[in-house]
């Protein structure tokens, strides 16, 4: 999820370096036993680098040696994180792969949610919807899906349509939403026919 409450756009190349950089992440985590620690921790870095346009242009610049990016590393995250994950801090300079970091950090998230039987949806709407549509959105997705879902809600008044759910890489249209309007609206006509059920029987006097 980007900082502006919008989900991360990221290239194709950045997505399968993300993956892979991802799988070896969370082989540390599982021998370790650090896990969330890890994703927490590049989770925290992704955000810090991208609220820094300095520091993220000069991480990525190809002008700027390993060298001098390895020392300006250490001095903003040593001792802010653990070892092992300024150690692959490290790597990442060292293979110039810095640029990466964000999509290492949402594709090591979104492979542990997997491993754990999770996935984390995002639905975005043109106003604000209450927790309640949140919770049958959720629960729509989770037929859906055959998984749990983590759902966030994003509020963004471009959106056309009204709505749109991601799930991981796959956008779906206002049809989820349209799923559950449909089934509000068989329960109001369900209300409504039993209302006029009553009525009727009052009128006839049985």
């Amino acid at each position: 999820m980007g900082n502006n409450g919008k989900p991360d756009l990221f290239t194709t190349e950045q997505q399968q370096i993300g993956s892979v950089y991802a799988k070896a992440l969370l082989g540390v985590g599982e021998k370790s036993g650090d896990t969330q620690q890890l994703l927490e921790e590049l989770a925290a870095v992704a955000k810090a680098v991208s609220n820094q346009p300095s520091l993220n242009s000069t991480l990525q610049s190809p002008q700027v040696g390993s060298e001098e990016k390895l020392k300006l590393v250490g001095k903003i995250f040593e001792g802010k994180v653990s070892e092992p994950m300024m150690n692959f801090l490290k790597v990442l300079v060292g293979k110039d792969r810095f640029d990466c970091v964000a999509a290492i950090s949402a594709a090591a998230k979104k492979l542990n949610d997997e491993k754990s039987g999770e996935v984390q949806a995002t639905v975005t709407t043109a106003e604000e919807i209450d927790a309640s549509a949140k919770d049958e959105i959720a629960k729509q997705l989770s037929k859906k899906l055959g998984k749990k879902v983590k759902l966030d809600s994003v509020v963004d008044a471009s959106v056309v349509g009204g709505v749109v759910v991601r799930v991981g890489d796959t956008v779906y249209d206002n049809s989820v939403v349209g799923q559950l309007q449909q089934v509000r609206q068989r329960a109001m006509e369900r209300a409504a026919e039993a209302i006029r059920e009553k009525l009727d029987r009052f009128a006839s006097g049985t």
